[in-house]
């Protein structure tokens, strides 16, 4: 069901790691909606980062309401990669702002979202406040990093009555010292193209969520009955949520027939 894409492949898109896009990601904090702990953590990260990735920007294809739901529990999302077989990451929300993490090779880590908020012009700001322990090769050790990670994503509905959303992600990564030389020396440019990777390849996922909704709300509906780790709520809004979808969907193509039909 989920098998196939529906963007076309890119040639590598990249981000960016430049000195202008961290001054620029540096003023997208939402410093006023923090208290004042909140505020010194994520200066902490922001003002002495040992990695920053603009990641590259990415226009899909995706229904507004399903995306924010992703958005808003993107438990849904690792779950049905860890369904498929394509991922074993765990991601398992602990209260209404805070998830834990953990993957295969032993890492874990915990996530919380700090600010969420979405204004007049539709465009959705997101930060979350991660740290955790990373293991994995060619790492010698583990790691303790603690990250900033800021997203922005702006809805807007196309003459074909689609929309497609655009969405940005800044992420500021601070390492324990006695690592930080080593990974900007090393492993720097494995870093930053692997989350480049990720994050295309993330929004791709969410692309053809949407679509396989449009499609085949039905068919979503069995998956989520099969998302055990998610709670019987956001599992039931899920649902919901897809079949919503389903009916814009036959809503725009009623009214590309009806237009059709009149010669408009």
């Amino acid at each position: 069901m989920l098998c196939a894409s529906v963007t076309a492949a890119d040639d590598r898109p990249t981000g960016d790691s430049s000195s202008s896009a961290l001054q620029a990601a540096q003023q997208t904090i939402p410093w006023q909606a923090l208290s004042a702990a909140q505020q010194q953590a994520v200066a902490e990260v922001v003002n002495d980062s040992t990695l920053f990735r603009r990641l590259p920007t990415r226009v899909i294809d995706c229904d507004a309401e399903l995306f924010d739901h992703l958005a808003e529990h993107p438990e849904l999302v690792v779950e049905t990669w860890n369904l498929m077989g394509v991922s074993q990451v765990g991601l398992r929300r602990t209260g209404p702002n805070n998830y834990s993490a953990t993957d295969a090779a032993g890492g874990q880590g915990s996530i919380q979202i700090l600010d969420r908020r979405q204004e007049a012009n539709g465009v959705t700001h997101v930060l979350a406040y991660a740290r955790g322990i990373y293991r994995a090769p060619p790492m010698p050790a583990s790691l303790t990093a603690t990250t900033v990670m800021v997203m922005r994503s702006h809805p807007h509905r196309e003459a074909n009555g689609r929309t497609h959303i655009t969405t940005e992600m800044d992420a500021f990564i601070r390492l324990d010292r006695p690592a930080a030389e080593l990974v900007m020396r090393t492993l720097k440019p494995l870093v930053t193209r692997t989350a480049d990777h990720n994050f295309v390849e993330t929004m791709r996922f969410v692309s053809l969520f949407s679509r396989t909704a449009e499609q085949n709300p039905e068919g979503m509906q069995r998956l989520a009955e099969q998302l055990t780790e998610v709670d019987d709520a956001t599992r039931a809004r899920f649902i919901a949520v897809c079949h919503r979808t389903a009916q814009r969907s036959l809503a725009r193509r009623d009214e590309r027939l009806r237009l059709a039909s009149t010669g408009q």
